[in-house]
């Protein structure tokens, strides 16, 4: 037997082991090395500061912690606090002011007259929503108990990434059946439209969530927990902001204060949707990929769009960072496969 046929099956018995070892761990890992390939520039940076390896990875692990994870952990908590401390008798009466209203409303148009939109409130039991909502709670604790743990993993995983990347990239550039060159483009590729899609994402949050979370503080909700809530539903294509935006401005309604409700609507389409999502946001990612992309690097705005959309129904809220690798590693084999392609002939 040669020793290249021995290695192999040596490779492929502790492989399978390997992979029954790490099999729960397996989509946390993913993210993981995804995360570390779109922000291996964070690393790249903090290893030329440092000039050392352990260090430079524990500063990019704290950068993305406090980036991305940070607002994460805080959301959570916070929402879970919000939740234990809901006033039940307070709902009934937010309930009560809404029913009142839609119903003298209907009433009082002739529009409405054959309608069932009074026969269908009434059918609205209070008890078994407000019942409904405490299950829906009590599953959203239990999954951010996960969540917080897959945070922690991955975060781990991400550091070692970090401290071995460029090892671990030497190697496959030596293993894989592509030139130097061809396998550092790739690479370069890959990072370079990762990199397009994080600082998108980001940015949409990071930039919009400060937005509504003003407007959210100046009516006395936390500005923080709601900037945070938005700046993630942003990311949810044509009825994410309206998530965040739509039940402050009916709460608003419920205590009687229709300008405050009018105000926070007006505010999130017009300031936020309007000229925040469209005009001024285009504006700063590209101001930002000028600076950090190379310029023969093109990433379609719509693409990134649609591979955000269907990540997220997919694979859920991970999926807003699987649906773009997809679509990034698909790309980067289309930009380099011409030159592969001529070169082999």
């Amino acid at each position: 037997m040669k020793s290249t046929h021995f290695l192999g099956i040596l490779i492929l018995v502790i492989g399978y082991f390997t992979y029954k070892i790490f099999y729960p761990f397996l989509e946390t890992i993913t993210i993981a090395i995804l995360l570390t390939v779109a922000t291996y520039r964070i690393n790249h940076f903090f290893i030329k500061k440092t000039r050392h390896k352990t260090i430079s990875a524990l500063l990019s692990t704290a950068a993305i912690s406090i980036l991305f994870f940070a607002p994460i952990v805080y959301l959570i908590t916070s929402a879970a606090t919000t939740i234990a401390n809901i006033d039940i008798n307070y709902i009934k009466e937010i309930y009560s002011n809404i029913h009142n209203w839609i119903t003298d409303f209907v009433s009082q148009n002739r529009f409405f007259k054959n309608s069932n939109i009074l026969e269908f409130i009434e059918k609205i039991d209070l008890n078994e929503t407000v019942h409904k909502l405490i299950t829906v709670a009590s599953f959203l604790a239990t999954k951010s108990a996960k969540f917080l743990k897959d945070i922690t993993l991955i975060l781990i995983f991400y550091f070692f990434l970090n401290l071995y990347g460029r090892d671990i990239l030497l190697y496959f550039q030596r293993i894989a059946p592509l030139s130097k060159e061809e396998s550092s483009k790739l690479f370069e590729n890959l990072a370079n439209v990762m990199g397009v899609v994080f600082s998108s994402i980001l940015v949409t949050a990071f930039f919009e969530g400060i937005l509504f979370g003003i407007i959210a503080q100046l009516y006395g909700y936390n500005g923080l927990m709601f900037g945070i809530l938005y700046g993630f539903a942003s990311l949810i294509p044509v009825v994410g902001g309206v998530l965040m935006w739509l039940p402050l401005s009916i709460h608003q309604f419920a205590l009687g204060n229709i300008n405050a409700a009018i105000t926070i609507a007006l505010y999130s389409i017009i300031v936020i949707s309007l000229i925040a999502d469209t005009f001024i946001k285009p504006i700063i990612i590209k101001y930002i990929d000028s600076l950090m992309i190379k310029k023969d690097i093109y990433v379609n705005e719509l693409l990134i769009f649609f591979s955000i959309v269907a990540g997220l129904a997919s694979y859920g809220f991970w999926g807003m960072i699987f649906g773009p690798a997809v679509i990034t590693l698909l790309i980067s084999i289309f930009n380099i496969y011409p030159e592969v392609s001529k070169s082999s002939k």
